[in-house]
């Protein structure tokens, strides 16, 4: 059985030359742990009572797996590659050169089960605000994360200006009244 958090040079779907994969993982299964307690819990308390009422929770969770288990998260040294869908198969990509903000997300539930969500804002405009996960490894990840975003930015010369606007006393007052923007170089 393969290992869906390996690195994936082998099978990067890279296009452009130089581009190479960092990571390809899966929505970590042991997200689904808590569905998977309630639905048992769910069916042998149905069973006592309705029969085959008992099956309805099982096969709900399994819906539920399969479909966390059909994202997919690739990172690759220029782009954020993202799979969904089971009937519709989905392709989301965001170049990272786009992202502006990283945070991790380790709320109790996950936490004790080694998962965490890395959420990105980006200045794509079909993708502005990401979630990857739960995945395992999400501080290594984050960090791979960023270390590939800040190397794009630096070989696309891509710098971000944040300019306050006139009067903003929480930014030390008039920077001469432009919006914020990005320039390159």
């Amino acid at each position: 059985m393969a290992d869906t958090t390996r690195d994936a040079a082998q099978d990067s779907p890279t296009g452009a030359a130089g581009e190479t994969a960092i990571w390809k993982i899966r929505t970590a299964l042991r997200a689904t742990f808590y569905i998977w307690v309630l639905a048992i819990v769910l069916a042998v308390l149905l069973g006592l009572v309705g029969g085959p009422l008992a099956a309805v929770p099982v096969v709900l969770a399994l819906v539920w797996t399969g479909w966390r288990w059909l994202t997919s998260y690739e990172l690759t040294s220029e782009r954020l590659i993202i799979r969904t869908g089971f009937l519709v198969r989905k392709r989301e990509e965001v170049e990272l050169f786009r992202v502006r903000d990283f945070s991790l997300s380790r709320p109790l539930h996950w936490l004790v089960l080694g998962l965490g969500t890395i959420g990105l804002t980006t200045r794509d405009q079909s993708a502005p605000n990401i979630l990857i996960g739960p995945i395992a490894m999400p501080e290594t990840r984050l960090d791979e994360l960023r270390k590939a975003t800040v190397a794009r930015q630096n070989r696309v010369r891509f710098r971000e200006v944040e300019v306050s606007s006139a009067g903003d006393e929480t930014h030390g007052g008039d920077h001469g009244g432009h919006g914020g923007g990005a320039l390159p170089g």
